[in-house]
């Protein structure tokens, strides 16, 4: 251990040491440290419907729902889909799963809440900010971020709830701030990968976040303020999470923390509050990624670009005009299908996903410096990661 730590040091040598602190720093920035294209269109949320209602989806979800049996070997016992079953139920019984879906208004996430007519004043935006994120930390985020309400992040259409047709993606006020939420999932759940455990690891998440945001929104309306609890619906939320300050963009396509690396689940509350917002930050995640390439290897159906650079390249069902490494929607809901769970290896060895040990805080040191192509050989001489 000590000696492989010393040897690791004498690698990275001034780097590691103090020569080049400021790589090793989170940075801030006024402005997104993503580049968005000057023609950049809002997403619609109907463009998941070629990836949902392909085979590999119609599989997924048809062994989702106990409609296809599961083929059944480790990981996916009677255990496993009772434990799985108990993750999922908060999401399944009170938002019938459509929370998860895209379905905005739905179960805890109910936009239709009373409003208290006496509006509490707070002293200032930055107070209000701070009470916001403790109440959402106390409720169970692990992560809360504000930002400035951005239309572009807002779906230009979504389905309706009761006809499954395209509707307009119309908010019944305009807010003003949106509140984001990470929720960090299960660690040794993900070790598990692509075993139904990974599965309920999310699962947990998904009926965690539901509960939390309602608390959030009773929270909200009885200090006299509206606001719309969100999961998957109304708006993008790995761009609102990069503009609340709470990480990068990946070569998954997903959000990386600086601490928790890919393993969160994101949520949002709009409202019309005077709040303080938060700057997005960067950390070395988008320069690493160039170089690593663990996700996009380990990938079963390689579903994720091994480009080194980030570009506007579009795949099925991706958001064009962000500069990024686009995923193939399609391939990756195939290895969904024939798992019958939400796979999870991308996350599971993606070198950012680490306990907090000593060893894995030096391996996350290393990713911002300029050693960072070594850095993966680390990962795996320290990773507690099972083979997939």
């Amino acid at each position: 251990g000590v000696g492989v730590g010393a040897a690791g040091a004498a690698l990275f040598g001034s780097e590691l040491m103090g020569g080049n602190v400021a790589n090793a720093e989170t940075v801030e920035h006024d402005t997104m440290p993503v580049e968005i294209s000057s023609d950049y269109k809002r997403y619609s949320k109907t463009s998941l419907a070629p990836v949902l209602t392909s085979p590999g989806g119609k599989q997924y979800f048809g062994k989702r729902m106990g409609v296809i049996p599961q083929d059944g070997g480790e990981g996916w016992g009677p255990l496993e889909f009772a434990f799985d079953d108990a993750c999922w139920s908060i999401e399944n019984d009170i938002n019938q799963y459509k929370a998860t879906l895209g379905y905005k208004s739905q179960g805890l996430f109910s936009w239709e809440g009373k409003v208290n007519p006496n509006v509490y004043q707070f002293e200032s935006p930055e107070a209000a900010s701070a009470i916001i994120k403790k109440a959402a930390t106390y409720w169970g985020a692990s992560k809360v971020g504000i930002a400035p309400y951005d239309e572009r992040w807002v779906y230009s259409e979504v389905f309706d709830a009761k006809t499954d047709m395209p509707v307009p993606n119309e908010l019944p006020f305009m807010p003003t701030h949106v509140i984001v939420m990470a929720f960090e999932m299960d660690y040794d759940g993900y070790q598990t990968a692509p075993a139904l455990p990974q599965t309920a690891a999310s699962a947990d998440i998904y009926s965690n976040m539901g509960v939390t945001s309602h608390k959030l929104a009773t929270f909200i309306r009885k200090l006299g303020y509206k606001c719309l609890p969100c999961s998957n619906d109304t708006a993008l939320s790995v761009p609102l999470a990069i503009q609340a300050g709470l990480g990068e963009i990946s070569r998954i396509g997903i959000l990386v923390t600086p601490e928790f690396g890919p393993r969160v689940r994101i949520c949002k509350t709009y409202v019309d509050m005077p709040l303080a917002i938060d700057k997005p930050v960067s950390f070395g995640v988008m320069e690493f990624c160039k170089t690593c390439m663990k996700c996009a290897d380990a990938c079963p159906s390689q579903a994720l670009s091994h480009d080194k650079e980030p570009s506007f390249k579009v795949s099925t069902a991706t958001n064009p005009g962000v500069k990024k490494w686009a995923q193939d929607g399609l391939k990756c809901i195939t290895q969904w299908g024939a798992v019958g769970g939400d796979c999870g290896i991308c996350i599971k060895v993606c070198p950012y996903n680490k306990k907090q040990e000593w060893h894995h805080d030096f391996v996350k040191l290393g990713t911002r410096t300029p050693a960072r192509p070594v850095l993966r050989f680390f990962d795996d001489l320290f990773g507690d990661r099972k083979s997939t």
